[in-house]
C-alpha cells in the first residue's frame, strides 16, 4: 500500500526539482549571457563566434542586479560562457540597446580594427600578468545603471581573470560592481582606464504600471470634460487643460520607457520626457500665480491674451531648457572628465540623470525654484482667502455667524485642498537631493509615499476638479 505513495512523492519531487533547477553548476549569474534568440547547431550555440556546449546552458527565470538581488522574469536561456574564455564587462548606453539585448554601438566591430589588448593577472600572483587581445575574450554588454559614477584607474591596478579589478588590499570591485566605459579604447588603454561604477540600484515600486495606467485614464478624461464644458474654457482652465497634457505625456512616456518598447528611439523619448516634466513644473507655477491674481483681484475680466503669454513663456522656457541639455550632451559626451556632470540622456533608462549635484543646474534647481514659487502663492492665496473670511464675519449675525462659520470653513478647507493639488505644491519633493533620498530614512518614507501620489496624481486631479459638484452640474447641463 506504500508503494504508489512513495512513487507519487518522487514524481513530485522530480517536477518540483525539474522546475526549480535554474542556474548553471559552478557558474555564476554574471558570467552567463542570454541566448535566446542564438539556434541551436547540433549540441552548441554559436554567440559572437564562441561555440558553447548544450551543458553550459540553462533556462533562467530571474534576472540578478548588481546587489545580488533577484527579480522574476520570463523564461529564457541563459549560457556560461565565462568558462570558456576570460570576460571582460563592457558598457552600453540604453540607446544602443537592441531587441534581442545586444549592444547597437559597433564597438566590437571597431576593437577588431584597433586591435585592443588587455592584461589579465592571476589572482594567486598579481606580478605575472598576460596580454590578452580583447576580441580573443567574451564580451558581455552590461546596461547603465542609477547612480553610475565614473572613475579613472591609472596603473595602479589589476584586472584578475574572474573579472575582479583588484586596486589595493582595501579595494576592489566584483566583477558586477562595474563595467568598462565603451568609447576609450583608442586612448592610453590599457594603461589607464575608465569605468563605470555602480553605485546603487532602483527598483520599481510595486504596482507602478497598473497605478500610472489608471492614472492616464484620468488625465484623459479630465482634459475631455474641460475641453467640453464652455464654462471650462478660460484662461485658468486652458492653462489646467496644458499642464495635464503635459503631465500625461511624461507619465505615457516615463511607462513606455520602462517597459523598454522605445528603445529604437531611446534618446528622443528621453528628452520629449524632460520637455513635458519641465513643461507641466512650469504650468504648476504659470496656475498658481493665474489662481492667486484672479481670486485677490477685484477685476475679474480675463484678457484673452494672457493665455497666449502664459503659452509662449512656459514652452519656450522648457524647450530651451531641453535644448540646453542636449548641446550639453553633445559637446561633452567624449569628454570622461566631464562625464560625471553630465545630463546623459539615452545612457540609463533613456532619461536624463537625477542622481548626484550635477542634476541641481537642469532638474532639481529649477524643481525646486519654481516650487517653492508656488508654495509662496499659495501661501498668499490662502492668506487672502482668510482676511476676505474675517471681513465676512463683521457683518454676520451672531447666530447666523455660527452657521455659515461651520459651512464657510468646510467649504473653505476643501477649496484650500484643491488649491494645494493644482498648484502642485507636493512636486517639491522631487527636489530633494538624491543623496539625502536614500540615507535619511524619514525622507525615504516621504520619498515612497509621494512617489505613490504622483504616481496617481492623474486620478487626484480627476476626484478633485471633475467629481465635484459645480462640474458635474455643468457636465449634465452641457
Amino acid at each position: 500500500m506504500r508503494l504508489p505513495s512513495q512513487i507519487f512523492c518522487i514524481v513530485v519531487l522530480f517536477i518540483f526539482a525539474r522546475n526549480s533547477k535554474a542556474d548553471i553548476p559552478g557558474c555564476s549569474y554574471f558570467d552567463t549571457v542570454d541566448i535566446s534568440n542564438v539556434e541551436r547547431q547540433n549540441d552548441s550555440y554559436l554567440y559572437d563566434g564562441i561555440p558553447i556546449p548544450a551543458s553550459l546552458t540553462e533556462d533562467y527565470d530571474h534576472k540578478q542586479f548588481a546587489d545580488l538581488s533577484t527579480e522574476p522574469v520570463k523564461k529564457h536561456l541563459r549560457a556560461c560562457v565565462c568558462k570558456l574564455r576570460p570576460c571582460v564587462r563592457i558598457c552600453c548606453p540604453a540607446k544602443y540597446t537592441l531587441a534581442n539585448g545586444k549592444c547597437g554601438d559597433g564597438l566590437q566591430e571597431e576593437l577588431a580594427g584597433l586591435e585592443s589588448y588587455i592584461y589579465l593577472r592571476s589572482s594567486m600572483n598579481l606580478s605575472t600578468k598576460t596580454r590578452v587581445p580583447l576580441t580573443e575574450m567574451a564580451i558581455i554588454r552590461d546596461p547603465f545603471l542609477s547612480c553610475d559614477e565614473m572613475v579613472h584607474l591609472t596603473d595602479e591596478f589589476a584586472y584578475l581573470e574572474n573579472g575582479t579589478l583588484y586596486i589595493s588590499d582595501e579595494q576592489y570591485f566584483e566583477k558586477h560592481y562595474y563595467c568598462l566605459y565603451p568609447y576609450q579604447f583608442n586612448s592610453d588603454f590599457p594603461n589607464s582606464m575608465w569605468i563605470v561604477k555602480h553605485s546603487c540600484v532602483i527598483y520599481l515600486r510595486a504596482g507602478f504600471r497598473e497605478i500610472v495606467t489608471i492614472s492616464l485614464i484620468c488625465y484623459i478624461l479630465t482634459i475631455a470634460v474641460y475641453l467640453y464644458i464652455k464654462e471650462l474654457r478660460n484662461v485658468t482652465g486652458k492653462c489646467v487643460i496644458c499642464c495635464m497634457i503635459s503631465k500625461f505625456i511624461q507619465y505615457l512616456l516615463r511607462l513606455l520607457i520602462n517597459m523598454k518598447v522605445l528603445n529604437s528611439i531611446c534618446s528622443l523619448a528621453g528628452y520629449s520626457k524632460y520637455f513635458f516634466w519641465m513643461a507641466s513644473t512650469i504650468w504648476f507655477s504659470v496656475i498658481s500665480y493665474q489662481l492667486w491674481k484672479l481670486l485677490t483681484s477685484v477685476n475679474r475680466a480675463e484678457p484673452t491674451y494672457r493665455f497666449l503669454l502664459y503659452s509662449a513663456f512656459v514652452w519656450t522656457t522648457a524647450a530651451v531648457m531641453t535644448g540646453s541639455i542636449y548641446m550639453v550632451n553633445l559637446m561633452w559626451e567624449n569628454d570622461l572628465n566631464k562625464w560625471n556632470w553630465l545630463p546623459l540622456v539615452g545612457f540609463h533608462r533613456c532619461t536624463a540623470k537625477d542622481w548626484n549635484s550635477s542634476s541641481l543646474v537642469y532638474l532639481s534647481g529649477p524643481i525646486l525654484v519654481l516650487s517653492t514659487f508656488n508654495i509662496a502663492m499659495f501661501a498668499l492665496t490662502v492668506i487672502y482667502i482668510r482676511k476676505v473670511k474675517r471681513e465676512i464675519k463683521k457683518f454676520a449675525h451672531e447666530e447666523q455667524e455660527r452657521i455659515d462659520c461651520i459651512n464657510f470653513d468646510s467649504q473653505t478647507y476643501l477649496q484650500f485642498l484643491r488649491l494645494s493639488v493644482v498648484m502642485g505644491l507636493t512636486w517639491i519633493v522631487s527636489a530633494i537631493p538624491f543623496s539625502a533620498r536614500y540615507t535619511n530614512i524619514t525622507l525615504k518614507q516621504i520619498i515612497v509615499i509621494s512617489g505613490y501620489y504622483h504616481d496617481a496624481f492623474g486620478i487626484v486631479i480627476f476626484v478633485m476638479l471633475v467629481l465635484k459638484r459645480s462640474t458635474l452640474t455643468l457636465l449634465i447641463k452641457s
